[in-house]
């Protein structure tokens, strides 16, 4: 494994672990209620948004990588 993976890995998993705590922290806290379709919506958003910053993280690791 390249050693440009091991930064994404830590970032994203380590971070992931933060985010996903949080994100639960808030929903049993009952700050975000998920019957709720706006709060429903920034959650999924969130999620989304997470994951879509880690695929563009990976494309440009595996760019770098591989120039």
């Amino acid at each position: 494994m390249h050693v440009g993976w091991l930064t994404y890995l830590y970032q994203f998993i380590v971070g992931g672990i933060f985010f996903a705590a949080g994100v639960i922290y808030v929903i049993k806290s009952g700050s975000a209620n998920l019957k709720l379709s706006e709060d429903r919506k920034w959650v999924i958003a969130l999620i989304v948004g997470y994951f879509g910053l880690a695929t563009v993280f990976a494309v440009w690791t595996i760019l770098a990588i591989h120039s």
